[in-house]
């Protein structure tokens, strides 16, 4: 041992010392595999007397794991979007620190599958967290089909895979309702691409709460499939011709945003002569005047719980296949 040190020391060298093979000494660290308990008693009270630390690489050998983990980040279209996923990113990380793993982040634009075979084919995750959802979502057929443990941020059409969003559908059914309640008969829903399952659920919520109350939806109310800021833009502008809306539920803030800026330039008067709300909060609405009724989530505590899924799985506990968070309603001066 005088040729040695602490601090380089390998399994190579424990396995010359005691006489065993290099893969014994590995299943006496990793707990895994058949060794006698005599073996593994004297590998460990070795280890322990001479204080050896396997390196992250001796440990991934030894258990057959990476300790990397992957985020799929989507495409980001506008900067408003940013906050959400920064914030998610920033929430997985910090759990997967805390547990000894790293995170790989990759995008994709919900089509494309490249980077992701790729991690797959050359082994270098653990497991995977998807932090968009679409309707027909190939990231999470692939993971499945490929056997790789993985949890969705945001609900599946089909139900495969363990997934964890907050519970859209019942907030914007919620929201909806109380808009109602305060007197606001004709609410026009604005929405983006139905692609993505989120804003199918929030509009899924919305349609629950009109049924409720009216026993059927006026379709006129109904804009979808609002991608770009001249497509929203044109929705306002309809919408206030007609002058017969009462209130603009937004699918989320980046609509809202452009609503609200619309209304501005029409010299329209919020609460006055337009109730506004929105399906999702963030600090983009905090830049005006008025207060927007919103819909707020926690993020952090989203990525944190979708980390901690995943590490369970990876470790071959159990989790729930599917987990749906609480949110919370923000009542503001736009809808009074």
């Amino acid at each position: 041992m005088e040729h040695m040190t602490k601090r380089n020391m390998t399994i190579h060298d424990v396995a010359r010392e005691l006489g065993v093979s290099p893969s014994t000494v590995s299943r006496a660290i990793s707990g895994k595999g058949r060794i006698g308990s005599s073996t593994r008693e004297k590998i460990l009270s070795f280890i322990q007397e001479n204080d050896y630390h396997p390196s992250a690489a001796a440990q991934s050998l030894a258990q057959s794991k990476t300790y990397n983990i992957a985020l799929v980040l989507p495409e980001i279209k506008t900067l408003a979007e940013m906050p959400f996923f920064q914030t998610c990113m920033y929430a997985v990380g910090e759990m997967a620190q805390l547990n000894n793993y790293d995170m790989i982040v990759i995008n994709g634009n919900g089509t494309d599958t490249t980077s992701l075979e790729r991690l797959i084919m050359n082994k270098k995750v653990d497991g995977v967290i998807l932090s968009r959802t679409y309707r027909k979502d190939v990231y999470s057929k692939l993971l499945a089909e490929k056997g790789i443990p993985f949890v969705t941020i945001g609900q599946l059409e089909e139900g495969q895979g363990i997934q964890i969003d907050h519970d859209h559908k019942e907030a914007c059914r919620e929201l909806t309702s109380i808009l109602l309640a305060k007197g606001n008969s004709r609410i026009a829903y604005l929405g983006a691409t139905m692609e993505q399952m989120v804003n199918r659920i929030r509009y899924e919520g919305y349609v629950a709460a009109i049924k409720a109350a009216k026993g059927e939806v006026d379709q006129n109310l109904i804009y979808r499939n609002l991608d770009t800021r001249k497509q929203i833009e044109l929705a306002v502008e309809t919408i206030l011709s007609r002058d017969t809306v009462d209130c603009i539920l937004c699918q989320d803030d980046v609509i809202c945003d452009v609503v609200l800026h619309k209304l501005a330039e029409k010299k329209i008067k919020i609460p006055g002569k337009m109730h506004v709300a929105s399906c999702h909060y963030s600090r983009l609405l905090d830049n005006y005047p008025v207060g927007i009724t919103s819909l707020k989530f926690d993020v952090e505590d989203l990525g944190r719980n979708a980390c901690k899924m995943l590490l369970n799985m990876i470790d071959g506990g159990a989790v729930p296949s599917r987990m749906l968070l609480d949110y919370e309603v923000r009542l503001k001066e736009s809808t009074k």
